[in-house]
């Protein structure tokens, strides 16, 4: 039976991942979290995507990717 976690409840634990200790491994992370390694690493890269999604529309580096596909 797989286990269903809050937003909340993973919020907190991709914060607790990306603020870790250098000493401190994800795996370590997640074992005190009480969830699995995959999951962890799911929630985070999930995390860091939605950040770079986030960027202004005016961005430079939004008008370098359109440049990038009218160039094709």
């Amino acid at each position: 039976m797989s286990h269903r976690f809050t937003q909340a409840f993973k919020k907190q634990a991709v914060e607790k991942a990306l603020n870790r200790q250098d000493n401190t491994t994800l795996k370590e992370i997640a074992a005190s979290l009480g969830v699995g390694l995959s999951s962890l690493s799911r929630w985070t890269l999930q995390a860091k995507n939605q950040t770079l999604e986030t960027i202004p529309q005016h961005s430079d580096i939004n008008d370098m990717s359109k440049e990038k596909v009218n160039e094709r």
